[in-house]
């Protein structure tokens, strides 16, 4: 066997194997829905500065400056202060200030990055428009990891920084995407297929939106930051670290979206599966650890020339979790 092959073989196991080698020629382009629904009719643009629906100015320039207190409090957007819903959904005047909010620049910090997701997430809460659910969950995650790092949680101060832009402009890409009518990833197109869907439960949809960026933004994220094995302590503790404010998103997810996530959340985090309401498929394949795991072993794949078979396990663990989470959708479990 050669060693490429054995390495991958102990990493992932005979299973992962064949089910790379089966897999290896299945793209990620594969059609498995219609086009979405919504049309903003625009491609977008830059600006120098905006004021937003909070009154509050932003520049955009090399001397970006953003308030550092990430305990601040959140921001907040009233809906009938200015025309920003159409319906429960966002307007194009909102589409406007989001598309300024995606537009990265080349000198971000983990605070103006903060910025940006708090301030997307908060618009999109004035429409209680479903796209937001991730975002207003995300918030929260990366205000976490902005608190460890500025505390000294974490042993390697610039990697940290690092997953954090990288990982968050993932997030901020696809969004862009979708708003300006090109195409997002496949794993975020179905995410905001599902949320825009009466049919679906929004809880399914949100968790879909959490599998995406761990499976298929985090292992890109991890190589484009250059990851070495020296960063794997760090990696993980900052997984306990999105454990740890759980609660702070179910509940803002409840207020906001109607979205009662608390038990299958508890369960993908936690491991604190209410017994017999999921079953045993939900409880092996919606495990956040392995989820994380699985993300650090493809970083390793895609860094020794074998892209081809972390594409083929990044693709067929989302379909198979979302698989799992369409089965529980149907039959009324979340």
């Amino acid at each position: 066997m050669k060693r490429g092959i054995w390495e991958a073989f102990k990493v992932f196991g005979p299973l992962g194997l064949v089910v790379g080698l089966v897999m290896g020629g299945v793209g990620c382009t594969t059609e498995l829905h219609p086009e979405l629904e919504r049309d903003y009719q625009t491609q977008g643009g830059k600006a120098d500065q905006l004021v937003f629906s909070d009154g509050t100015l932003l520049v955009i320039d090399e001397d970006l400056e953003v308030d550092e207190d990430v305990d601040a409090p959140l921001h907040s957007v009233e809906s009938d202060q200015r025309d920003l819903c159409n319906g429960e959904f966002i307007s194009m005047e909102a589409v406007e200030e989001m598309l300024i909010l995606t537009e990265l620049t080349d000198y971000e910090t983990v605070y103006s990055i903060f910025d940006r997701i708090d301030r997307i997430a908060a618009l999109f809460e004035a429409c209680n428009d479903p796209w937001g659910m991730f975002p207003t969950a995300y918030r929260h995650i990366t205000r976490r990891i902005i608190r460890a790092i500025d505390g000294e949680e974490i042993g390697s101060e610039d990697w940290s920084r690092a997953i954090v832009l990288d990982f968050a402009g993932r997030y901020l890409e696809n969004l862009r995407a979708v708003l300006t009518n090109n195409e997002p990833s496949y794993a975020w197109k179905h995410y905001y297929y599902l949320a825009d869907r009466s049919d679906v439960s929004r809880v399914r949809a949100v968790v879909v939106a959490m599998v995406t960026h761990l499976t298929l933004d985090l292992s890109y994220s991890l190589v484009a930051i250059g990851s070495t094995e020296d960063n794997k302590d760090d990696y993980f503790v900052l997984g306990e670290l999105m454990i740890e404010i759980t609660p702070d998103f179910i509940e803002d997810l409840r207020f906001y979206y109607d979205a009662d996530a608390e038990a299958i959340l508890n369960g993908f985090f936690f491991g604190e599966w209410v017994d017999g309401a999921f079953g045993a498929d939900t409880t092996i394949t919606l495990s956040y650890q392995t989820i994380r795991t699985k993300s650090w072993n493809n970083r390793w794949l895609i860094e020794n020339g074998w892209e081809w078979m972390a594409k083929s396990e990044i693709y067929s663990a989302f379909w198979a979790i979302d698989g799992v989470l369409a089965s529980l959708d149907a039959s009324g479990a979340i």
